[in-house]
């Protein structure tokens, strides 16, 4: 799901940016890219410096940086070019998609969900129509356990 979303926003930007920008897996293997004939393609060369490197770098015309920095390299932008603009331009597109990306799994998530519903933080309303949303089944015998301390006063 998230190729559809990196898509939507790399089109987007197609005319603006004037280069060819697009997003990488973890293999690799180009799955979005505003030039719609590389989808697919394999960055062979650069799959083994994508596991290694948190900071952007260059390498066959383009500069590549992972997507978000935590140490797991699950996506990866690329631009082309290796000059300053493309630098800048691959440090833009990674904010702007990890926290795209973020966004996309908090809402989608079902952990969320219920860490929300555990600490009060959704309307009620919500919560009938986000479990319809999960496909969580509503007749399932639940078990829930009540703790009560008596003060001694």
């Amino acid at each position: 799901m998230s190729n559809r979303l990196f898509q939507g926003l790399i089109y987007q930007m197609k005319d603006t940016v004037n280069r060819v920008i697009g997003v990488l897996d973890e293999n690799g293997v180009v799955i979005s890219c505003s030039d719609l004939a590389r989808i697919g393609e394999l960055h062979g060369a650069v799959q083994d410096r994508m596991v290694y490197s948190a900071e952007r770098f260059c390498a066959e015309g383009f500069t590549y940086r992972v997507l978000g920095g935590n140490g797991r390299s699950e996506y990866t932008v690329f631009v082309e070019g290796e000059d300053e603009v493309a630098e800048t331009l691959c440090g833009v597109l990674s904010v702007t998609l990890s926290n795209m990306k973020g966004m996309y799994d908090e809402k989608y998530d079902k952990n969320s969900l219920i860490k929300n519903i555990l600490l009060d933080n959704i309307l009620p309303s919500d919560i009938y129509i986000k479990s319809k949303e999960f496909r969580f089944a509503p007749d399932v015998s639940r078990a829930v356990f009540l703790f009560r301390f008596n003060s001694k006063s």
